[in-house]
């Protein structure tokens, strides 16, 4: 039995069988958490606090009407003859803001903006969230890939024992031989397990992040596993389109900038208490007195009395309150600035890296995949070799190991490419 072709074929034929039964596949997980991720719902709750906030703003350009009634017991015990001990008072009173200095309506325009920054924030987060969800998914495939690996590893190294044994009773091989190879079925079996380890813990982590419950079966499907070398994907755009496009489309930035415009009308609007606030009132009330006093309706008509205001209110001295909200909201303008040149920052630091991880990751599975190719051609040698007699078992063990650990290190090369890529096109807004 030709086990050098065994083993090769075993190793590659597994990333053939990955993913063939399951059902959520990168789109599939996208979407899912899209729709119930908790931090996306805590995101949406701040936009409709935003939206609350400037109902609110606008509430100052309305008039206000309010009603009033009044029930009062009294007694007045030095008073000689009959008397009333209840009271009814009733009245409406209206008011309406003819000024303030343009606060209520630099107010509302705060408000708008921010409404929109929050939107934005909210799309930062889903990005925030989807990034999370690539770097599961692709984690998950590797890992499930690693598995299949192991899986037919341990397959060979099985029936490698079984024919050992077979020349052991033979009297072809010695004893220490059998041994070794037995040793080595338990090495690949731990092996084995480390990489179940590894696919539960990283289906965990994705189920998670989809917010599934446990008791719900969860298998991904993944085409992305059938690509075998970096020259089936498209070319990686230059830096430069890279960091134009993240930078045009990036929400976060855009929140920010908007912030900084919330931030100059909380300026504006703090600097409005020293400003002259004139306001329009009117008010209409009666009453009458009960229990002794019979003539209910009378006393209503006479004890009847409207009103009309105006009243203006001119700021004089405030203890410097004014000023100090003025700066507050300054210090405040100035940290959205910051902010926003921290994230352009970030921004450029996390697109250059992606593209640089892109580039290194390709070469890599370049790389990989021709010292799979040599690591194959060795075992060949080691396995002829083995067959006179001219190479130890412990080498051609050794050989089997560095066709496993180049197989494994293309594994890595190959999800770190196809990771950087989709987070290159999540920072393009191509998975929005």
């Amino acid at each position: 039995m030709n086990y050098r072709k065994a083993i090769v074929l075993g190793i590659f034929a597994s990333a053939s069988l990955v993913f063939a039964d399951g059902s959520w596949t990168l789109s599939a997980c996208l979407k899912q958490a899209k729709e119930k991720s908790l931090k996306l719902e805590s995101a949406k709750l701040r936009e409709q606090k935003a939206d609350v906030s400037l109902e609110q703003a606008k509430v100052g350009n309305y008039p206000t009407l309010s009603a009033s009634i009044g029930n009062t017991l009294y007694d007045s015990p030095f008073r000689d003859g009959p008397q009333d001990h209840y009271r009814l008072n009733a009245g409406l009173s209206a008011s309406y803001t003819l000024w303030d200095g343009g606060s209520t309506r630099l107010s509302i325009q705060a408000n708008e903006i921010n409404k929109e920054a929050t939107r934005l924030s909210t799309k930062e987060t889903e990005r925030s969230v989807q990034e999370s969800v690539l770097n599961a998914y692709m984690n998950l495939l590797a890992a499930i890939e690693k598995l299949h690996t192991a899986d037919a590893t341990v397959e060979l190294a099985k029936a490698e024992f079984e024919h050992y044994n077979t020349l052991f009773e033979a009297g072809s091989i010695t004893k220490k031989d059998l041994t070794q190879s037995q040793a080595n079925v338990l090495q690949k079996e731990a092996s084995q397990l480390a990489a179940q380890l590894s696919v539960n813990t990283a289906k965990t982590t994705l189920r998670q992040l989809l917010e599934l419950p446990e008791s719900e079966a969860f298998e991904v499907s993944a085409p992305e596993s059938e690509i075998q070398t970096p020259d089936a994907l498209k070319p990686i755009p230059t830096l430069d389109a890279l960091q134009a496009t993240a930078t045009e489309t990036n929400p976060g930035l855009k929140s920010d900038s908007l912030a900084i415009q919330v931030a100059k009308k909380n300026t504006e609007i703090a600097g409005k208490g020293k400003s002259i606030k004139v306001s329009l009132g009117a008010s209409a009330s009666t009453g009458l007195q009960a229990w002794e006093s019979k003539k209910y309706g009378s006393q209503l008509k006479n004890g009847y009395s409207h009103s009309v205001s105006l009243n203006i209110n001119i700021p004089i001295i405030d203890g410097g309150a004014t000023e100090n909200k003025v700066l507050q909201a300054q210090i405040s303008e100035t940290e959205s600035q910051v902010a926003l040149k921290e994230q352009a920052k970030t921004l450029e630091n996390n697109i250059e890296k992606l593209y640089l991880n892109a580039l290194s990751a390709d070469m890599q599975w370049k790389a990989a995949i021709l010292q799979v190719e040599a690591e194959n051609e060795a075992l060949q040698v080691a396995e002829e070799q083995r067959n006179v007699g001219a190479l130890t078992y412990t080498d051609y063990l050794t050989q089997k190991n560095r066709l496993e650990s180049a197989q494994s290190t293309l594994t890595n090369a190959k999800y770190t490419s196809l990771l950087a890529r989709n987070l290159l096109d999540l920072y393009q807004g191509k998975l929005d």
